[in-house]
């Protein structure tokens, strides 16, 4: 087994059992794995597809590992551009699993036992290097402009999305949103697995919807149920995220109270829209894990007005879906590699701070919002990843709520 890091200094780190490649005859190999978000285009990869070897990844390996164990798992595989963290751990948690792949808990250190069923998150990155998944769920939550600069185009992204369903048949199930244009524009009734549309917006005759406070069960029960509110569904992309469950959860058999029973303790995830506490009735909102603009468009959505902390690192996306929201934005403070990017898209709408750092950016828009009176939520939704600034996502969030202690026990508040 030979290694390689673009960065070296991880091949330090290397067990002595390994080898490190270095620039050996790439014939002499069987197989190429590769960590996902490695694009096609480098150097190692390139060579080998011209040479026709192998390449695989850990996500194929462990989908080899199910098929040999010749047992009756039940695979539900979710991909999307937002929400498919929540709904992998929304589904997991209902079947006390834990979900793999994406998610961050890795496959080939969870294998499966015989007849366990199995939740995996999977990313456009992930699913590139997929040459086979069937699954009997399947779940795309919606698609969006995200990762163009690994991608190349949008339809690059849209059709490795899609690969998640590629391989199944009559026998397995395929939930999409309605409420995204995309999915209703690509997918029809030719497709070979049973499709099933969730809404939060509008009805649907042969579906699952979720408006206001009841869910409607038009594919299976044939029922309404009403859902007591709480602060996780006051959102709107999060009763989407319900519904979608719910119909992947009854699809494996679950029984529709059992369903909503597990589905109501849910509280969302970290950086995901959470509420960290409240400074001078000022709520604060932690969002980091907002990485593309469309996710940031949805937390926008779950509020009237809003002081917006934004910006981080390059991606090649487009801003200007901003322009939609931009009358719930009551003042922008942007940072990172794509504040003036933002900032040209929002200077006609909204007043525009750029700062420094995102402890400049958490200060000002507190001590606006305090000395305006208008109380106006601060809410982090960088609309960008994270890498200017943080090793990821979480981190930027953890530093967001070490902010919001800092200025609770300063006394300033």
């Amino acid at each position: 087994i030979y290694c390689w890091d673009d960065n070296k200094c991880k091949l330090e780190n290397i067990e002595k059992s390994f080898s490190i490649y270095s620039n050996e005859k790439l014939r002499l190999f069987e197989c190429i794995y590769v960590s996902p978000g490695i694009s096609k285009n480098h150097k190692i990869v390139k060579k080998a597809l011209e040479n026709k070897i192998n390449i695989s990844s850990d996500i194929e390996l462990f989908l080899e590992y199910i098929k040999k164990l010749k047992s009756k798992n039940k695979l539900l595989a979710i991909t999307g551009t937002n929400g498919k963290s929540t709904i992998a751990l929304m589904i997991a948690e209902a079947l006390n699993l834990k979900p793999l792949a994406n998610y961050g808990h890795l496959v080939l250190e969870n294998l499966p036992r015989k007849n366990d069923n199995i939740v995996l998150e999977l990313s456009s990155f992930q699913l590139e290097y997929l040459s086979f998944i069937k699954p009997k769920v399947s779940i795309i939550s919606n698609i969006k402009e995200d990762h163009i600069s690994y991608h190349g185009n949008f339809r690059n992204y849209f059709l490795s999305k899609t690969k998640i369903n590629l391989h199944q048949d009559q026998d397995d199930y395929l939930i999409l949103n309605y409420d995204d244009a995309y999915l209703r524009k690509y997918f029809d009734e030719t497709n070979k697995a049973k499709i099933i549309w969730v809404s939060s917006k509008e009805k649907i005759n042969k579906g699952v919807f979720f408006i206001n406070d009841t869910l409607v069960d038009n594919f299976y029960s044939e029922k309404e149920y009403k859902i007591r509110k709480n602060l996780f569904l006051n959102n709107n992309h999060n009763r989407l995220n319900f519904a979608i469950s719910y119909t992947a959860l009854k699809v494996i058999g679950l029984k529709s109270s059992l369903i909503i029973n597990s589905l109501m303790k849910f509280r969302g995830l970290p950086h995901r829209m959470e509420h960290i506490g409240v400074l001078n009735n000022i709520n604060f909102y932690n969002d980091s894990k907002a990485t593309n603009v469309s996710a940031t468009c949805a937390a926008l959505e779950s509020f009237k007005k809003v002081f917006l902390i934004a910006g981080g690192s390059k991606k090649g996306t487009n801003f200007d879906e901003l322009v939609n929201y931009s009358e719930r934005v009551y003042e922008a403070y942007l940072i990172g590699e794509t504040a003036l990017e933002i900032k040209k898209v929002l200077e006609n709408y909204c007043k525009i701070f750029i700062c420094r750092d995102l402890e400049e950016a958490v200060k000002k828009s507190y001590e606006k919002s305090l000395n305006s009176k208008k109380k106006y939520p601060i809410l982090l939704s960088p609309a960008c990843a994270s890498f200017d600034k943080y090793e990821n996502y979480q981190n930027r969030g953890k530093h967001f709520k070490n902010i919001f202690n800092k200025i609770l026990n300063s006394g300033l508040q």
